[in-house]
């Protein structure tokens, strides 16, 4: 793993009031999403310090001045990717705005905010995450004094999102701050795109709109030049899925045409037309295609109307072109064995179910209590067409034994291209 993360939730202090309710249970909410991924698949490798004993003994010890400078230290001598985030009191005086340390006193409060910075920015890490949910917090990278201005920057590679300006105290509502309430949602999907990436820029973007006109504003600075995922959700389609957007439609502003052969309620479905359908449904839901004519997609089917995809479906159509759809780690759905054919499936439960009928009591109709190939035409290309929306569904970037994506694809294309307007 090339990631850590140190995550810091302080309650109590010996000399600092008021005492806090929230910030360990954020610091332990944040671990909990920074973690995995979506998928289960390892992210960030967490150290919690929280200042307290968590619930269900969790090992925990005091959050010092001299502790969490040297944790930040430890942190920041890493050369990967690394995350930081605080959750406490932010004091400001006049020698500059501090993170507070349980420890902390008027004459020394805690580690001062820019100090972070500046280890920041020392950092051989790569890419360096700072996201701080204090009162002051956007202080960070602003001078106190005259003369500090050459010295504070953000060196490439390092972000904040921070839950408050330089002179704002951060708000908590309903016993979590409103700004970690915020980053969980981003990272639990809310900011995730079409891929399911979430970055920083995607969880300011989220924060925009949740937030309205009267409400504080978190505070985004960055001087990356490349944003790294945060965190991977699930994808609306995998990245199998959007590689086949340039097989199917040739052209970016490609209109390709539907039958009632694709919609599987109809008498002339057929069963590849009926998986390209479905996977067209997925786009749809991922805002990459729709219907050129039509209000949805199974009037625009059942009238041989054509789709087209949308400005988004066409700018992954020139990333899959491109070849540039493969930083994102393999979801679920893209780890699943390959389609079966779906008349085998189809043959396959109708004599399961012929079989098995009488034992529950259940006679099937004359017509169907027969061998497969003995199965009126009209029922076995419904049950084939029902199982291919099936396997769809479950298989969505999978192929079958019959034809695969690139020849229905190719097919498709060769089929429908003149017929487009």
């Amino acid at each position: 793993m090339s990631r850590r993360a140190l995550l810091v939730g302080i309650d109590r202090y010996d000399h600092i009031t008021p005492e806090l309710s929230w910030c360990v249970g954020d610091a332990l909410a944040m671990r909990q999403v920074l973690a995995f991924h979506a998928n289960h698949d390892a992210n960030y490798a967490c150290r919690t310090l929280l200042g307290t004993q968590p619930p269900h003994g969790e090992p925990s010890e005091r959050v010092t001045f001299n502790g969490l400078r040297a944790s930040l230290g430890e942190l920041f001598a890493y050369d990967g990717t690394v995350a930081f985030y605080f959750s406490g009191h932010g004091i400001t005086t006049p020698t500059g705005t501090y993170l507070a340390t349980q420890d902390g006193t008027q004459t020394l409060p805690g580690v001062l905010i820019n100090d972070v910075l500046a280890m920041a920015n020392r950092s051989p890490a790569r890419e360096v995450l700072l996201l701080i949910d204090c009162c002051y917090a956007g202080a960070l990278g602003e001078p106190m004094r005259a003369g500090e201005v050459a010295n504070l920057y953000l060196r490439e590679g390092v972000t904040l999102l921070a839950a408050a300006g330089a002179r704002q105290p951060a708000l908590e509502h309903g016993g979590r701050g409103v700004f970690t309430d915020l980053l969980l949602g981003a990272l639990q999907g809310g900011a995730a795109d079409v891929r399911g990436a979430v970055t920083t820029s995607g969880i300011y973007a989220y924060a925009e709109q949740a937030l309205g006109p009267w409400d504080q504003r978190p505070v985004y600075k960055s001087s990356a030049s490349h944003l790294s995922p945060i965190r991977f959700c699930a994808p609306d389609v995998t990245d199998g899925e959007l590689r086949r957007l340039p097989q199917l439609f040739p052209r970016p502003d490609h209109q390709f045409r539907l039958s009632p052969s694709y919609e599987v309620t109809h008498t002339e479905a057929l069963p590849e037309h009926v998986a390209i359908f479905a996977q067209f449904k997925r786009y749809q839901v991922a805002r990459l295609l729709r219907p050129s004519v039509d209000r949805d997609l199974y009037f625009a089917a059942l009238r041989s109307h054509p789709v087209e995809l949308t400005p988004l479906g066409r700018f992954y159509w020139q990333l899959a072109r491109a070849g540039l759809l493969g930083d994102a780690p393999r979801s679920a759905a893209e780890r699943r064995p390959t389609m079966p054919d779906a008349e085998s499936v189809a043959q396959l439960f109708h004599e399961a179910y012929e079989r098995l009928a009488p034992a529950f009591g259940y006679e099937t109709r004359s017509e169907t209590r027969v061998p497969w190939q003995d199965v009126p035409e009209r029922n076995k290309r419904l049950m084939i067409a029902v199982t291919a929306e099936v396997l769809a569904v479950l298989f969505p970037q999978g192929t079958s034994q019959h034809s695969s994506p690139s020849s229905m694809s190719a097919e498709a294309s060769q089929t429908h291209a003149d017929q487009a307007p």
